[in-house]
């Protein structure tokens, strides 16, 4: 099987029906759906269930109790067949055609090698910059860095590559953002540009501040861990210092010492104590955190 779909569902049987519809018009079946139920309370299971025998491809449930799309993420991984494994959330839906594209295109990869490709909105307006002229493979950071081509792209990584690096999990919170992975894969890996669109999005009610706010308060380390980590990435002195302010800050809402640095900036950590403190200050009585 050359490609895994997997969907993280929490409560959106509602939405699912759209996505499963996508599929169902796709040109190319060599894929599975897989679905990893992150502790629904709705009708989800048995909306799946009723896909089964009207699919021309397998459709595949998981149960988990809720820990958030991290630990999905990573349940995910160990039951995935596919040989190239692509996210695709619960409000998100494929374009037609979008499974022979992608299959097609990873005929002529290695295997350190993925895709990005370009996402839209249902109203048609791609949701990122248009990537580079001549640049047939780049990272989701060297695309940020050194050409500013930024916003929300379709992924799709080798499954062997991805099982090398599951999600940290921290006990008692329920989201690290994607980029603390995909930071972590673009050492070892390169993307190619594929300037097609393969998922369509529709934005949920649920503003997205409101939300960030939420998630931040919820989940600190996690944050603490992402910052920490772009610290080395980061192209200049004024972000590595935002970064690492921005580390301290998570570290005391966690009120724990677990996440510490080792890497060749400590001087800078440091330094960066004061900037830290301004941004305690700012999360708390501006963003509520």
């Amino acid at each position: 099987m050359k490609l895994t779909i997997f969907t993280p569902a929490y409560n959106r049987a509602g939405m699912l029906p759209r996505l499963f519809q996508s599929l169902l018009r796709q040109t190319n079946f060599d894929f599975e759906w897989l679905i990893v139920d992150d502790g629904s309370t709705d009708e989800t299971e048995q909306l799946v269930s009723s896909f089964v025998n009207k699919a021309s491809f397998p459709v595949r449930y998981v149960y988990k109790e809720n820990g958030g799309k991290h630990t999905a993420h990573n349940a995910a991984l160990k039951y995935a067949q596919g040989k190239w494994f692509f996210c695709v959330d619960s409000d998100d839906y494929l374009a037609d055609g979008a499974v022979d594209i992608i299959i097609q295109s990873t005929r002529s990869l290695a295997d350190n090698q993925g895709i990005i490709a370009y996402k839209e909105e249902v109203t048609g307006k791609r949701l990122s910059g248009e990537f580079p002229r001549d640049v047939p493979f780049a990272g989701l950071n060297s695309l940020a860095f050194t050409y500013g081509c930024t916003g929300e792209f379709s992924l799709i990584f080798p499954t062997a590559l991805l099982q090398k690096y599951p999600f940290p999990v921290f006990e008692g919170e329920k989201f690290v953002t994607e980029s603390v992975v995909y930071d972590r894969i673009e050492q070892d890996s390169e993307m190619l540009l594929l300037r097609k669109t393969v998922t369509i999005c529709e934005y949920q009610a649920e503003g997205y501040s409101q939300n960030a706010n939420r998630l931040m308060r919820h989940n600190p380390l996690g944050y603490c861990l992402y910052f920490l980590q772009r610290v080395d990435i980061s192209p200049t002195v004024r972000q590595k210092l935002v970064c690492a302010g921005k580390y301290w800050c998570f570290r005391w809402i966690a009120n724990t010492p677990e996440l510490r640095y080792s890497g060749k900036h400590k001087a800078l950590f440091i330094f960066s104590i004061p900037l830290g403190a301004l941004f305690r200050i700012y999360y708390r009585f501006v963003r509520g955190i």
